[in-house]
């Protein structure tokens, strides 16, 4: 496991300067397809110590890992351990199994077959962005059309078609034609006085707050994607279709007839 741990972190500082979220990577990588993987065997004093002296020999001449900060390590990897037993990347082996008949009897683990999905440290990148997006937690629609374009990074489509399906379920919902779009819909939809989304029960400041909180949202977020390359970091980019998803939710309380929107 060290070996490969410190062909990609070649210094300890470096390994120490990583969130357990962020070293978990390069420590699922450096256990690529492990079938049975011994905590008490290879995350030790011993294994470090052993892996330095012979990638010093060997491969790795520049390797930094001083004496003194191996305990420091060694936590910063069960810490990194465990997240990946959190996200199912590793999980504990069957016991009993005819191939530990006769084995160690510490507690053995594998890499699990979404773990095994994880090749290289860009592929567990690519995982810890999708993972920002909660598929369950969305809107199906968001979830259905949506969340797949953001896992495939591409952030603004995403937004884009995010905002596309507000659009699509305000139209639906009060009943508007193709030729009902954008910002005016979402006013037409809300107006305080006659919308045929607007909750009566709403006060009045309310039923403004709901009319300018759609209209807003589409000239903030749909039109500029529909017209120009607006680059999205991931975070923002979930943080913008989680928006989209509470929106339809209202849309759904809207149409239902419901007395409040959704908190």
């Amino acid at each position: 496991m060290f070996s490969k741990l410190f062909e990609i972190l070649p210094d300890a500082e470096d390994l120490l300067n990583l969130e357990p979220e962020e070293l978990a990577g390069p420590l699922l990588v450096s256990l690529k397809g492990s079938k049975q993987i011994d905590l008490e065997d290879e995350i030790t004093h011993r294994s470090i110590e052993s892996e330095i002296k012979n990638g010093v020999n060997r491969n790795n001449p520049n390797l930094n890992y001083p004496y003194k900060s191996h305990e420091d390590v060694l936590f910063a990897l069960m810490e990194a351990w465990q997240c990946l037993l959190s996200e199912g990347f590793v999980a504990q082996r069957p016991a009993n199994l005819r191939s530990t008949i006769g084995m160690s009897q510490n507690t053995l683990y594998f890499v699990t077959r979404r773990g095994q999905k994880i090749e290289k440290l860009e592929d567990y990148e690519a995982y810890r962005k999708a993972d920002l997006l909660r598929k369950h937690q969305l809107h199906p629609i968001i979830a259905d059309k949506v969340w797949r374009i953001f896992a495939q990074g591409s952030y603004r489509p995403a937004v884009l078609e995010a905002f596309i399906q507000v659009e699509v379920a305000v139209r639906e919902a009060g009943g508007y034609t193709k030729d009902n779009y954008g910002r005016v819909l979402m006013e037409t939809a809300f107006n305080v006085n006659d919308g045929k989304l607007t909750d009566e029960h709403l006060h009045e400041s309310e039923k403004l707050g709901m009319r300018n909180l759609f209209a807003g949202a589409i000239s903030l977020y749909k039109n500029p994607s529909s017209h120009r390359e607006v680059e999205f970091a991931p975070e923002e980019a979930a943080e913008i279709i989680i928006i989209a998803s509470h929106l339809l939710q209202i849309v759904d309380s809207c149409a239902e007839g419901t007395s409040n929107p959704p908190n």
